[in-house]
C-alpha cells in the first residue's frame, strides 16, 4: 500500500483554515499564527498527504494573492460558497504549516477561471530552484528553497454544474493535456491527477472519464474519483444496514472507474495503468443545503460542520476497509476534510474535540503499514436493495496489513449487525501471532450518540478482550462496533 491512501483534505471553506489551522489572534496561536492544538492532533497521527486549496474553492482561486506581504494581499469575494476570503493564509503558510505537521503538500490547479499560463507560473513559482521569473518571486517572498510539490490535482471537479468554470468532458482533457506537458517541462517527475467525474450520481459518470482520458491518458498519473455519503431516507430508506453496507459503493466506483481507465490504455496501446485517487470521500448529508453551504459574504463563516455520530463512524472504519483493501489500485485518498468543515476534529476558542469518525481513521494511521494481505473470508451475509440492484452484504467486513519491516499485523474489523455480537476465527498458515499488542472497540448502546464540546468522551474506543496469540483465534466483535486488532507475528 502506498500511505498516501490515507491522506487528508484542507480547503478554503467555512472555518477549515480561520479559526481551523491558522488562527493568529487565538491565544492558542504559535509565532505563525497556527492553532498549537490542531496541529498537535494532525502530527500525531501522522497524516501523511494533505490536499489544499480545494474543492469547489480553487476553480475561482488567484495563487497570486495569497502570496507575498500580508498587508499587501488582497480581500476578496469567494464565488465557490459566497464568503470573504482574507487570502492571510495562502500556499506558502500551507507548505509551512504542511512542513510543521509532518504531512506532504498536494496541490491543486484553478483549471475554472484560470488559464494554463497562471497555473504553469505556480508550478514554476513552488517547484525551480532560482533564475526565474516565479522561482525568484517566491525568493523575494522569503522562501529560497524551492517546495518540491511533487503532487498536483488537474483542477476539481469540471463536470460538475456547481463548478465555477464547468467544462465538457473533451475540452477540459485538452486543457489539461495542455498543461501538464507544460508542467512535466518545469518537473518530470511531478505526479498529475485529472479530474474524473464529480460523483457516481452524475448522469455523464464514467462518460467523462472516458472522453477526458481520451484527450490527456498519455500526460496524466492518475484520475480522481469523488463520493459523499449519508442515512437519508432517499439513499437507505432508514435501513441502517444499507447505511453500513455503502463502503462497498465506494469499491464498486473504484472498480468501474479503473476499468474505464483501462479501457482507455487498451484503446491507446499504451504502456501506462493509471492509478486513482479518492481524493474526497466522507460522511456528508446533514450540513449540505441552505444557509450550511452559503457564507453569507462573512469571514470564516460556519459551514458544512456535520455533527457525527457512532453509525458513521462504522462507516467511516468500511470506507478505510475498501481503500485498504483496493490499494493495490488506489493509491493516494483524501478525507475530506481535516478540521471543523465535515471533518474529524472540531475548534472552538478555547479547544480541539474529536468528532466520533476520527478513531477508525486514526487507528489506520497508526496501525496500517506495509502490505495489504490478501484475504479469504468466509462468513454470513444479509441483502439490502441498493437502487435496482439487490445483493448480500457480508456482516463483517475485515481487512489485514502485515508490515515485514517490524513483522506486525494489524486487523480492522466492521460488525455490520448492530443487533448482535459476531464471532470471527481467524486462522493463521505460518507464521501466527506471538502476541496481542493491542485491541480496541469502538461501539455503542446508542447509534446516533455524538461528541460534542460539553461531552467530548461521548463516544471513544474502549478495550476489548482478545483471544490467546495462535494459529486459531476467535474475536468476539460487539454488536455494530469497527475494532481493530494489532499482533506481533512470530519469526
Amino acid at each position: 500500500m502506498d500511505r498516501r491512501v490515507l491522506g487528508a483534505f484542507l480547503e478554503h471553506l467555512g472555518r477549515a483554515v480561520y479559526e481551523g489551522v491558522y488562527d493568529p489572534k487565538s491565544p492558542l496561536a504559535d509565532a505563525k499564527g497556527f492553532r498549537k492544538d490542531v496541529l498537535a492532533e494532525i502530527k500525531g497521527i501522522n497524516v501523511p498527504i494533505m490536499r489544499y486549496p480545494g474543492g469547489n474553492f480553487v476553480s475561482g482561486y488567484n495563487w497570486l494573492d495569497g502570496v507575498g506581504p500580508r498587508a499587501q494581499r488582497p480581500t476578496v469575494l469567494e464565488r465557490a460558497w459566497n464568503s470573504l476570503e482574507t487570502n492571510q493564509f495562502g500556499t506558502n503558510d500551507f507548505i509551512d504549516w504542511a512542513r510543521a505537521v509532518g504531512t506532504e503538500p498536494l496541490l491543486g490547479g484553478n483549471f475554472g477561471t484560470g488559464t494554463v499560463a497562471e497555473q504553469v507560473a505556480y508550478v514554476e513559482y513552488c517547484n525551480v530552484d532560482r533564475g526565474t521569473k516565479w522561482s525568484d518571486l517566491r525568493r523575494s517572498h522569503g522562501y529560497e528553497q524551492p517546495h518540491n510539490v511533487q503532487y498536483w490535482c488537474l483542477g476539481n471537479e469540471m463536470d460538475g454544474p456547481w463548478q465555477i468554470g464547468q467544462m465538457q468532458a473533451r475540452e477540459y482533457g485538452r486543457k489539461a493535456r495542455d498543461a501538464a506537458k507544460q508542467f512535466r517541462i518545469i518537473d518530470r517527475g511531478l505526479k498529475l491527477i485529472a479530474c474524473g467525474s464529480s460523483s457516481a450520481t452524475m448522469p455523464q459518470y464514467l462518460v467523462w472519464d472516458r472522453e477526458v482520458l481520451e484527450e490527456c491518458y498519455d500526460q496524466v498519473d492518475a484520475i480522481s474519483l469523488h463520493a459523499y455519503y449519508g442515512n437519508t431516507q432517499e439513499s437507505t430508506g432508514g435501513n441502517i444496514g444499507r447505511y453500513l453496507a455503502m463502503n462497498l459503493d465506494m469499491e464498486r466506483q473504484i472498480h468501474e472507474v479503473g476499468a474505464v481507465c483501462d479501457y482507455v490504455q487498451g484503446l491507446q496501446r499504451s504502456q501506462k495503468r493509471l492509478w486513482l485517487s479518492f481524493d474526497e470521500w466522507n460522511v456528508w448529508y446533514r450540513a449540505r443545503s441552505g444557509n450550511h453551504t452559503n457564507g453569507q459574504r462573512k469571514f470564516a463563516p460556519h459551514l458544512l460542520e456535520e455533527q457525527y455520530n457512532l453509525e458513521d463512524a462504522l462507516l467511516v472504519g468500511g470506507f478505510v476497509n475498501t481503500l485498504l483493501r483496493r490499494s493495490d489500485r488506489v493509491r493516494l485518498g483524501c478525507l475530506a476534510q481535516i478540521v471543523n468543515v465535515i471533518a474529524p476534529l472540531m475548534t472552538n476558542a478555547e479547544k480541539t474535540i474529536r468528532q466520533t469518525i476520527y478513531y477508525p481513521y486514526a487507528w489506520a494511521l497508526k496501525y496500517a503499514h506495509g502490505r495489504v494481505l490478501d484475504l479469504q473470508v468466509e462468513g454470513e451475509t444479509y441483502p439490502i436493495t441498493a437502487g435496482r440492484r439487490r445483493e448480500q452484504v457480508p456482516f463483517v467486513d475485515v481487512v489485514a496489513t502485515h508490515s515485514p519491516a517490524n513483522g506486525e499485523v494489524a486487523l480492522f474489523l466492521l460488525n455490520r449487525d448492530t443487533t448482535g455480537e459476531r464471532d470471527v476465527t481467524v486462522a493463521w498458515q505460518s507464521p501466527s501471532p506471538a502476541r496481542v499488542l493491542n485491541c480496541e472497540t469502538l461501539t455503542g448502546n446508542d447509534l446516533k450518540a455524538i461528541n460534542s464540546f460539553e461531552q467530548p468522551n461521548n463516544v471513544v474506543p474502549r478495550r476489548l478482550d482478545a483471544p490467546s496469540p495462535g494459529p486459531s483465534m476467535t474475536f468476539r466483535l460487539p454488536a455494530g462496533s469497527y475494532t481493530v486488532a494489532h499482533l506481533a507475528i512470530k519469526g
